[in-house]
């Protein structure tokens, strides 16, 4: 199928193309409690192409590119057609002139082959299912309902500049719902990404689930709006730390949308806190983004881009670093931040609100702004520790990172490896 394409495009007035083919393999299973409510296989084969063509205007260069989707059940009179549209649109979008990738001449970082290799996606399916309702052993809580995914992916990428590669990789997704019943019935939501069989981490995020479950039903209102000592725990963690990663983007640079100057601290020069020290890792253990390249057929390997609160290296896709003449590093989703200062334990020696669960937590990574409603956590007024509930949580992290604390324990969430709690002071919190 790719040598019917490459010699379709051959003969069209084009100035370069990129083939992406990917198989997908994937079982699905859907539970209502512990009942099987349905089972589901796919298996999609595609061809993701993009077509270049390069004009000037005004003595300016451009290279306009367009994308189309071919299908395997396509004759050669439909490819031709859907790529001579491509072409055609290509003209009209006035990008900056840039080369395209060559043959890649670095090494990548070697991926741990997954465990999930060993044998076909519904034996695992199988196991998966097993760990997952372990832990569902609670008199008054219980998974309500779950799904589980597992997919085994092959992706080819190849180009007219002589880049071909392949890799084949393995992405897992469960997501649960639990249910604790006291005064009134509590729902969260759980989602675990992953790459292997690690049967720890399933059921200890069940239990966990079930516990914040238990605290979220004994949850009291939210004490009186103000100003506290904050600690978030979980998914907020990895939010908040995505934005320094969003700074260092060739993207973001070249876009004038990052605060983040090459040898410069993005913390500032008066930091009385933790530094930030960020390392991208497309190798990262366990995690369903780890890929030995990237979409653009560039070899990945392990950069860091945060010593310290500097910004020591761009990170980000092939076009943009083109622009901004620095070496590609492609594009990583995966990002490890060190450990901090202050153990999670003595972050709670004084009076602190801890914030770990939210309906919906955000951050605007261009502008460092976040936000979110507050489903759980628990504050500490010197002397007694109770679950709360309701009310909001805001601010923007230029106001807080010259004097946060990243805490010693390390967590896992699929493409994040980082602190566990992260501290910040004279953060607004509005009540119920």
């Amino acid at each position: 199928m790719i040598n019917r394409i490459k010699s379709i495009l051959e003969i069209l007035d084009v100035d370069g193309y990129k083939i992406v083919e990917t198989k997908v393999n994937s079982e699905e299973l859907f539970f209502i409690k512990k009942d099987l409510d349905m089972n589901r296989s796919k298996d999609v084969h595609h061809f993701k192409v993009t077509v270049y063509k390069n004009f000037e205007e005004n003595k300016m260069k451009y290279k306009g590119s367009s994308i189309v989707n071919i299908h395997p059940t396509m004759s050669d009179e439909e490819i031709k057609k859907s790529l001579e549209g491509a072409a055609f649109a290509a003209n009209f979008a006035k990008n900056q002139y840039y080369d395209l990738p060559k043959k890649a001449i670095k090494e990548n970082e070697k991926i741990k082959e997954s465990s999930f290799k060993g044998n076909t996606l519904s034996y695992w399916m199988e196991k998966l299912t097993e760990k997952l309702y372990e832990a569902d052993n609670k008199e008054n809580g219980n998974i309500n309902s779950s799904e589980l995914f597992l997919e085994k992916v092959y992706k080819r990428i190849i180009n007219s500049n002589g880049v071909d590669v392949s890799f084949e990789n393995y992405k897992g997704t469960i997501e649960f719902i639990t249910n604790w019943r006291e005064k009134e019935e509590i729902e969260l939501y759980k989602s675990i990404g992953f790459s292997n069989f690690d049967e720890k981490q399933i059921v200890s995020s069940v239990n966990e689930m079930l516990f914040v479950s238990q605290q979220r039903a004994l949850a009291k209102d939210m004490p009186k709006a103000g100003k506290y000592k904050v600690i978030f725990t979980g998914l907020a963690v990895k939010e908040l730390l995505s934005y320094y990663v969003y700074q260092g983007n060739v993207e973001a640079v070249y876009n004038n949308m990052s605060i983040a100057r090459l040898n410069e601290n993005i913390q500032g020069d008066d930091v009385k806190g933790d530094l930030l020290s960020i390392t991208l890792d497309p190798a990262l253990e366990n995690s369903s983004c780890s890929v030995p390249f990237d979409e653009d057929g560039i070899a990945l390997s392990k950069i860091q881009i945060f010593d310290k609160g500097v910004l020591k290296n761009y990170h980000g896709d092939f076009r943009h670093s083109f622009y901004l003449e620095t070496e590609p590093t492609g594009i990583i989703n995966n990002f490890i931040v060190d450990g901090g200062s202050k153990s999670y334990k003595e972050m709670k020696n004084e009076p602190y609100m801890e914030l770990a669960e939210f309906s919906d937590f955000q951050i605007d990574k261009l502008t460092g702004d976040f936000g979110g409603e507050i489903r759980l956590g628990w504050y500490f007024d010197g002397t007694k520790t109770i679950p709360i509930t309701g009310g909001s949580v805001s601010g923007n992290m230029k106001d807080f990172h010259s004097n946060m604390y990243l805490s010693k324990e390390i967590q896992k969430d699929n493409e994040f490896q980082g602190p566990k709690a992260l501290e910040l002071f004279d953060v607004s919190i509005a009540g119920k």
